[in-house]
């Protein structure tokens, strides 16, 4: 009884939690800093509109949010674009993977004394903990750098690059902290008798597991968005006739939230991990050849999906926050995201030297990797779901550190945009729609727009030329108009 009470307020809740967003977003603040403000302020701390062991029993409300955030994470990853800049990516991901991990690591071995969850652990216990500390500060949010480069109306290799590097990185986070969580939990339980060769087979063998699950949950959700009326069994296509036209239009996105609840439930069942599993299962299904639009198809799905889904998880996430440990947490949650930006300005350099990157944007690449957001926020949270006695107080401080770096990170990335000059959104919204529109340009043509808008970032009160293509017809656009749009991203 106790759980529809709480399914009941959170469904009270959801409205006020959404106008909280809506006002974040108005402020110049990401929509997930208003949700969860609103999630701590009707939380057991403040308003008290739920109760501690309540929050408990909505376990799978929060399980089915990961499972489809993760899935969302994997649905990024396009194979055939990937083989463009293959080396660039793997050198850039490998350097900041290695860089910000090792970071971290240190910064927590060294702040251990200050942090009461860590403080009477064993050497072992401390190490794995800051493993995973460094494990999380890999990530970064594929939805924030994907809202900027809209934001901005961005297009070039440089935006191109990063979007394939944040994709990787998060593919090899969910590996990595798969192995993590299992070296933790060994740490945890048996740390006197050490690890051998079983203890380091264990976690391969999860992740193998979770691949498996995730390769059949994408290969079921891809026959699923693939399946056409025609070719459903007779009694399914008797009732699809017989339904309204909203209901029938609904069910590919229920299909998607079905499979990634399927998937993530089925890996808890076989104890493997969860989230990896519905990271492939989002890479399968929008890579699979059966489907020359398959991408579009799950993308499609996963907008209607993740407002209600974003909402909801970090509703909760907020309203299970200590405020006090939050508070407490802050000086220590500043130092791991200095820490973490200079091991990212390390990896990025090292990365793109060894990759061949141009110097141009070498210099901007760290800028596109500070964000972190909503899978960041969902892994710290299963650790405290996977740790009950400490994941607690680690989930709040990390929580700290990824809010700050989720508002420090899009006004970054979106001055690197301009100053590489494919931020397209700094001339005249309708000047950026014609040239879209327009026929092929020269490459110097490009070129020169290019540096007229890295003249734009780098100057912005310098009056400008006006910007015409020869015998378009079109007006000058004077530089009083030039304008940025709102800021607000997941």
């Amino acid at each position: 009884m106790s759980v529809w009470l709480e399914l009941g307020a959170v469904a009270m809740c959801l409205p006020a939690w959404f106008l909280a967003g809506r006002l974040a977003q108005q402020i110049k603040l990401p929509l997930i800093t208003g949700y969860l403000v609103a999630g701590a302020v009707s939380g057991p701390s403040l308003l008290q509109l739920f109760r501690a062991n309540g929050l408990a029993s909505l376990g799978f409300v929060d399980h089915t949010c990961l499972g489809v955030i993760a899935l969302a994470a994997g649905a990024e990853l396009r194979v055939s674009e990937l083989k463009k800049t293959k080396r660039q990516v793997v050198c850039i991901t490998l350097g900041i993977s290695l860089l910000s991990w090792l970071a971290v690591f240190m910064a927590i071995m060294m702040l251990t004394p200050f942090l009461p969850f860590l403080r009477h652990r064993t050497h072992q216990q401390q190490q794995a903990v800051a493993s995973l500390a460094g494990t999380l500060a890999i990530a970064r949010s594929p939805a924030s750098a994907i809202a900027v480069m809209r934001e901005c109306d961005a297009k070039g290799p440089f935006c191109s690059t990063v979007m394939a590097v944040v994709v990787v990185k998060d593919v090899l986070l969910f590996v990595c902290l798969a192995m993590n969580l299992e070296f933790a939990n060994m740490a945890m339980v048996a740390a006197p008798q050490g690890f051998n060769v079983s203890h380091m087979l264990q976690p391969a063998l999860s992740v193998l597991v979770s691949m498996g699950l995730g390769a059949v949950g994408g290969a079921a959700l891809g026959a699923l968005l693939n399946a056409k009326p025609a070719t459903l069994p007779r009694p399914f296509a008797v009732l699809g006739r017989s339904l309204p036209q909203p209901v029938i239009a609904s069910w590919k996105p229920a299909a998607v939230l079905v499979a990634a609840a399927t998937t993530f439930f089925s890996a808890v069942s076989f104890t493997a991990e969860p989230l990896l599993a519905c990271v492939v299962a989002g890479l399968i299904t929008t890579n699979r050849r059966s489907a020359k639009n398959a991408h579009e198809q799950l993308t499609g799905c996963l907008s209607q999906l993740m407002p209600i889904v974003y909402v909801a998880f970090f509703g909760l996430a907020g309203a299970s926050l200590k405020l006090g440990s939050f508070v407490g947490s802050l000086w220590v949650a500043a130092i791991l995201c200095l820490v973490r930006a200079g091991g990212i300005w390390g990896g990025c350099w090292l990365g793109c030297w060894l990759g061949g990157t141009p110097a141009e944007h070498r210099r901007q690449m760290w800028y596109g990797m500070i964000t972190q957001a909503g899978v960041a926020m969902g892994l710290a949270k299963t650790v405290a779901v996977r740790f009950p006695e400490w994941g607690p107080d680690f989930a709040t401080l990390m929580t700290c550190a990824i809010t700050m770096n989720m508002m420090a990170g899009p006004p970054c990335f979106k001055r690197a945009i301009a100053q590489v000059g494919e931020s397209r959104a700094l001339l005249h919204p309708n000047l950026s729609l014609d040239l879209d529109d327009a026929p092929e340009t020269s490459s110097k043509q490009e070129e020169k727009q290019r540096q007229l808008l890295r003249t734009v970032s780098d100057s912005p009160a310098r009056a400008l030329q006006p910007v015409r293509r020869p015998d378009d017809g079109h007006s000058p656009v004077p530089s009083s108009q030039l304008e940025a749009g709102p800021a607000g991203m997941v």
